[in-house]
């Protein structure tokens, strides 16, 4: 079966963005904030990361009081990605559960995130995302981020 991977980022409204992520057997969705963790920054680093070679490495959301690892496997050419929530700040082991899971090829899993990513650059205005979601809008990590898909995948988007 040939499963895809949706994801869908909110416009940043008060510091907070709605994340949603689904394929054809689960569902994600969170509301998380911009801060203390620069989430949005660490993602698109991660998946810059998981593209360019093996890897297992994670990205912290604060969905307050809940928190997220989002955490990417890359090896060879497939990426796990793997959603474990944690009640509380705490982030003990034994309270967390795994939320989400999505197997797939690396640009299977990457190339949503970067669609979306581009999609929400473009809806607003810089000045409007940085004065929304508190943060700048990681350019630089962005156009990385493109240059590495575009390098690998080049069928129309």
């Amino acid at each position: 079966m040939n499963d895809s991977l949706q994801v869908s980022l909110e416009s940043p409204q008060h510091g907070f963005m709605s994340l949603r992520l689904s394929s054809s057997t689960e569902r994600f969705v969170a509301v998380v904030a911009h801060e203390p963790y620069n989430s949005l920054t660490a993602l698109i680093d991660v998946l810059s990361t998981a593209l360019g070679g093996d890897c297992d490495a994670s990205v912290r959301w604060n969905g307050e009081p809940e928190e997220y690892d989002f955490i990417l496997a890359a090896h060879g050419d497939s990426i796990l990605l793997t959603i474990i929530r944690y009640p509380d700040h705490r982030r003990l082991v034994e309270t967390s559960s795994i939320v989400f899971s999505f197997r797939g090829s690396k640009l299977d899993v990457c190339r949503p995130f970067w669609k979306e990513l581009r999609d929400l650059q473009s809806r607003t205005t810089q000045d409007e995302f940085d004065r929304q979601w508190r943060r700048e809008f990681p350019e630089q990590q962005l156009q990385r981020l493109t240059k590495q898909i575009e390098g690998q995948y080049t069928a129309p988007a």
